[in-house]
């Protein structure tokens, strides 16, 4: 097996560095061919399948090369909101999105199927997200112009009440602004600030592009038809409500009074499952959890993988032991090629520890494909195998030969100066070094000598030449000295005086100070200028190299994902879902991620969703366990989506496309709503948007308002859901008992009732 010592043992050779400027010219290009395949090859493997929709709408005609489309973008932290109206539907769809890459894919994406004519953005983006913006989004296709306007348009408060003032088609013309708005929020998420945020923007800038010549607002174009939800096909959809309500990710503040200090994760489905040892790997692995796929071949590919680390400890181990000393590869490629920063020695370090942990992963890999298996899987054949030996290979072994060959961090060269460039790499250097290396001894020769010329009136004063970078080479004394003394020696000339805790120290200038500031200068700065100097050029040289970096960064983030996911596996004792695609949701002794963990004993329980039997009621006495079986549902087919296994032991789990919940109502001062409002809310998007592949939770609908009136509602909503050809699959908690009556809820189709004895749950359910 190679290994990283031998690199790390070589003797240090200088390295021959090519030209800055053609290495410069040939790094972007290359760039730039790297940024256009990875679109495209993105969009051929894993999402090959991935085409934006509308919510709710599978017959969604393409854009034609007449329409105008207008799309607003805006960026903060991570979270991207995008808007775009098309002119030829009178259309606008908002979504949100959170981008962990910074070449942000997603929008590439969303460019690439909208074809946008014009894309907005507000003029305090940062120059890389502009940028990334105006790239072309295929060869045969103009790049969009983008549009820098005022970052005041896209200021919530403001875009906010745009929204709220929208005449949209269809809405009646005789409600209120307060029922308007409540209709809106079923269309967009008020909850979320950068879809808001985007959609309030786009519509003040179309009413500044569109005035015509007269002045007049151009109605055919501006007049709203309706507002729709842009998803994204190949992804399952699931919404910030739903990440509360499953409690996938929980943020605990610091434990200060005042929240002052970093955030942490708290006691989630990530929190238990993230197991990652890099911050690559939980930045990827958060973002597994942020978009669920609905690629079966990705997620079985994962599987079979989290399904041979599972059963391969020693090899997990090994694997994240070499993973703990890779650190954030494109952070430190960011921050080396970066013109504005200054390369530190601990920057270096650190790129140099990941490439030999990368080759040590490269090592491990060998070592188990060149054994015998007796997994049922075959290890070769496994995706991400290929993938480390395509990205972890001779062209990395070279950036590291690179570095070592023209870095040293064991060297010393005195004090207070950290030098890492080897030494017979630069003669002028290696001189400069050695100059300063044995510069106190040679100080301490100048001070005898001007000893010699100081008479006993001043021997008593601590005397030394010192050398302060910056400034030159001083005389120094401990202690004032006497004016009479002092004009006896008038070529002893003061600089500056210092005050320390021993007492005043004085600096003097003398002739041989002086020739020494001629002869010998700055030493400590002309060694960090010519190091420097030779450490930009080493930059440049391996900045060709960036695509290799960046792939073998992205290879040990996915082995750190599934190696995190196969240890959970094998500590809980998860199993490995059966994902299809049939519309069917079976589960056999399904447990609550969160729960069993918490619970003295866990009561498993079985879900059997077919063509029959879509919508279930789920009824029991308070805390029997009602909301954690359904939230548990929800979890397995959550986890099934981003090729985890789940706890269980059995699941069939048929692809969906979106989960819905109503399970707990969010109230804050900032949406003036009340619980029951928001609970209405959370039923008009369920019922707007769900199809026969979502999944819904309705935990406790109707308890918020009159019970007569709550169990209207919950059997209005069960009946609409029934009426369908192609109902959802439904899990309906309720502790009205009253629903059952005939006259609240009619036996549409085969009513079926059974009985679930395990934690005193009875369910009924419906088939057609």
């Amino acid at each position: 097996m190679k290994t990283w010592a031998s690199f790390m043992s070589k003797t240090h050779t200088p390295v021959e560095l090519k030209n800055i400027d053609s290495l410069s010219r040939n790094a972007s290009t290359i760039q730039s061919r790297s940024c256009s395949n990875e679109l495209e090859v993105g969009t051929k493997n894993a999402n090959c399948d991935m085409k934006l929709e509308r919510s709710g709408d599978d017959n969604s005609d393409d854009v034609s090369e007449s329409d105008k489309i207008y799309m607003a973008c805006i960026m903060q932290g991570r979270r991207v909101g995008v808007a775009y109206f098309n002119t030829s539907s009178s259309e606008m769809f908002v979504m949100d999105v959170c981008e962990e890459d910074w070449e942000l894919p997603t929008i590439q994406l969303v460019k690439y199927q909208i074809q946008p004519t014009v894309i907005f953005t507000s003029t305090k983006m940062d120059d890389q997200f502009v940028k990334c913006l105006q790239e072309k989004f295929h060869d045969d296709i103009e790049a969009p112009q983008v549009k820098l306007v005022k970052s005041s348009m896209f200021s919530y408060h403001q875009a906010k009440h745009r929204l709220e003032y929208l005449q949209v088609r269809g809405v009646r013309s005789d409600l209120n602004q307060k029922e308007r708005v409540h209709v809106l929020n079923s269309m967009i998420n008020f909850g979320s600030e950068m879809q808001v945020r985007a959609s309030g923007g786009l519509l003040a800038i179309l009413q500044q592009e569109m005035l015509d010549n007269h002045g007049a607002i151009d109605g055919e174009y501006t007049q709203i038809k309706s507002i729709l939800e842009l998803s994204l096909k190949g992804f399952l959809h699931v919404d910030a409500i739903t990440h509360d309500a499953l409690q996938i990710f929980q943020i605990d503040k610091h434990a200060s009074l005042m929240g002052i200090g970093k955030t942490k994760e708290g006691f989630s489905v990530f929190g238990m499952l993230n197991k990652c040892v890099t911050v690559m790997g939980r930045r990827l692995l958060r973002l597994w959890f942020l978009r669920p796929i609905l690629d079966m071949n990705v997620i079985n590919d994962r599987l079979d993988t989290i399904q041979i680390l599972k059963a391969a400890t020693d090899m997990t181990e090994a694997l994240q032991d070499s993973l703990r000393h890779v650190k954030d590869i494109p952070r430190l490629i960011k921050k080396i090629f970066s013109s504005n920063s200054l390369q530190t020695t601990s920057g270096w370090y650190a790129l140099v520890e990941s490439v030999g942990a990368l080759w040590q992963i490269r090592g491990i890999f060998e070592v188990e494909t060149s054994q015998r298996h007796d997994h049922q899987i075959e290890f070769t054949q496994l995706h991400i195998v290929g993938k480390v030996f395509s990205a972890i290979g001779d062209d990395l072994a070279h950036v590291g030969h690179l570095i070592t060959g023209v870095l040293d961090f064991d060297q010393s060269c005195g004090e207070n100066l950290e030098t890492i460039v080897a030494y017979g790499l630069c003669e002028e250097l290696d001189k400069l070094k050695t100059l300063y290396k044995g510069l106190p001894d040679f100080l301490n020769k100048v001070t005898d000598l001007e000893m010699k010329n100081i008479s006993e009136d001043i021997s008593e004063y601590q005397v030394s030449t010192v050398y302060v970078p910056q400034v030159g080479y001083f005389l120094r004394l401990m202690g004032n000295l006497e004016e009479s003394v002092a004009e006896r020696f008038p070529y002893l000339e003061l600089a500056f005086v210092a005050e320390t805790a021993e007492g005043k120290e004085c600096f003097y200038r003398t002739h041989r100070t002086l020739e020494l500031d001629k002869v010998l200068g700055d030493l400590y700065h002309k060694i960090l200028d010519m190091e420097r100097a030779i450490l930009r050029n080493l930059a440049a040289n391996i900045e060709e190299y960036t695509q290799t970096l960046e792939s073998a960064a992205k290879v040990a983030a996915e082995i750190d994902c599934v190696t995190a996911l196969a240890i959970a596996a094998r500590d809980y004792g998860y199993v490995r879902p059966d994902l299809r695609e049939d519309d069917v949701l079976i589960i056999e002794n399904g447990r609550h991620v969160l729960q069993e963990m918490t619970a003295n004993r866990y009561v498993p329980n079985d879900t059997h969703i077919t063509k029959e039997g879509r919508i279930n009621i789920v009824t029991g006495p308070n805390y029997s366990g009602k909301s954690i079986y359904a939230k548990q549902v929800a979890l397995i087919t959550f986890l099934a989506h981003i090729g985890s296994f789940v706890p269980a032991d059995k699941a069939i789990i048929g692809i969906q496309d979106r989960i819905f919940t109503r399970v707990a109502s969010k109230e804050t001062v900032g949406i003036s709503q009340s619980s029951f409002m928001i609970d209405l809310n959370q039923i008009s998007v369920m019922l707007r948007h769900s199809t026969s592949r979502s999944l819904c939770l309705i935990d406790e609908f109707g308890k918020g308002t009159l019970t007569s009136d709550g169990i209207g509602l919950l059997c209005a909503t069960l009946l609409e859901f029934a009426s369908r050809k192609s109902p959802p699959k439904v899990l309906a908690c309720t502790h009205f008992s009253e629903i059952f009556d005939e006259n609240n809820l009619p036996k549409v189709g085969s009513w079926i009732q059974s009985a679930k004895l395990r934690n005193s749950l009875c369910t009924a359910g419906w088939s057609f």
